[in-house]
């Protein structure tokens, strides 16, 4: 990543006529162990404009999957209803959930992340969100965690500890929230 980042980050520098670092400590790099944290990971990515409110619908959010899932079900509503497709290579959803089905979980997040969002907050969860997770206010939590609550690595407990022994540590930032997690 460092040599990625650094001529975009030297180019950016000059364009601004500043010295520093263009990053600051923001990017990080996490493995997702598990479907959950994949889809956490996806919704916390999709709400990334609307918590930053430089957009107030789903649908408005500039250079997100979301928006673009949105605009293609707009024109080929049978997409809503075709399983969600894998992030990526061979990886195959171990929750299997449609394109309207993750949509409707998106929605209902942010509503619950960003209480000033536009339209009225539902105090139910979506009926999809009981296969991902059991409780609403626990997967709240795992996709708001990203900001803060995970480090290097994203999943259950045992994931966890099984990277940081791969790595020679005895354990890694966020086995204390995964344990919470369940």
């Amino acid at each position: 990543m460092r040599c990625l980042v650094e001529p975009i980050a030297r180019r950016a520098n000059r364009e601004d006529g500043c010295k520093g670092r263009f990053w600051e400590g923001r990017y990080k790099c996490q493995a997702l162990c598990d479907e959950r944290a994949v889809l956490a990971a996806m919704a916390y990515v999709d709400l990334n404009p609307i918590r930053a409110g430089m957009a107030d619908r789903l649908e408005n959010s500039s250079y997100t999957s979301v928006a673009t899932r949105v605009a293609e079900a707009t024109t080929n509503s049978a997409l809503l209803t075709a399983p969600l497709k894998p992030v990526a290579g061979s990886m195959r959803p171990a929750v299997n959930i449609t394109t309207a089905d993750y949509l409707h979980i998106l929605d209902w997040t942010g509503r619950q992340l960003t209480p000033g969002k536009r339209g009225r907050i539902s105090p139910d969860a979506p009926t999809i969100l009981t296969i991902i997770d059991h409780d609403e206010q626990r997967w709240t939590t795992r996709v708001a965690a990203f900001g803060s609550g995970w480090h290097r690595a994203v999943g259950s407990a045992q994931d966890l500890l099984v990277i940081a022994e791969r790595l020679g540590q005895q354990w890694l930032k966020g086995v204390r929230l995964a344990l919470k997690l369940g």
